[in-house]
């Protein structure tokens, strides 16, 4: 018997993703998603972590704010299962930022975060071009 556990419906949305290990030493990459939902996400990636790796994740975001500005999800979370070519990543925090136009999210350095966001707080300032975007929460539909 094949039994559900995922309480959000998911989106197959393929997105552009960069990740970071938030520890020590960070492993960086690059991979797109294979499905998003608000709780989570499942990522076709170059790495293989194992469960309960916290990682740091932007994903380039396919809308427009106000049919101009590009935006980004920037999210933490755990890996919650793996495979050979993919893991499933558990959102603890996410927020929406937008970005230059043009601008790409390879250019924008990373920064260690996770203490700055213990109880959904907005992310530690970095040195980057960014400019913060208002909170748009992710709501399943129908």
């Amino acid at each position: 018997m094949d039994f559900e556990r995922r309480t959000k419906a998911r989106y197959p949305l393929e997105l552009t993703v960069h990740y970071q290990t938030l520890g020590a030493q960070p492993i960086r990459g690059a991979g797109r998603t294979l499905n998003v939902s608000s709780s989570g996400a499942l990522i076709a990636a170059e790495h293989d972590f194992d469960a309960g790796a916290r990682l740091k994740i932007t994903i380039e975001w396919p809308t427009l704010l106000d049919g101009v500005t590009p935006l980004q999800l920037v999210t933490t979370g755990r890996v919650v299962r793996h495979r050979a070519s993919n893991f499933g990543v558990a959102f603890d925090w996410y927020q929406f930022r937008t970005m230059k136009r043009g601008a790409s999210i390879l250019a924008q350095p990373f920064t260690e975060t996770a203490p700055a966001m213990a109880g959904h707080s907005s992310l530690a300032k970095s040195s980057s071009t960014r400019t913060p975007a208002a909170r748009i929460p992710l709501r399943n539909v129908g």
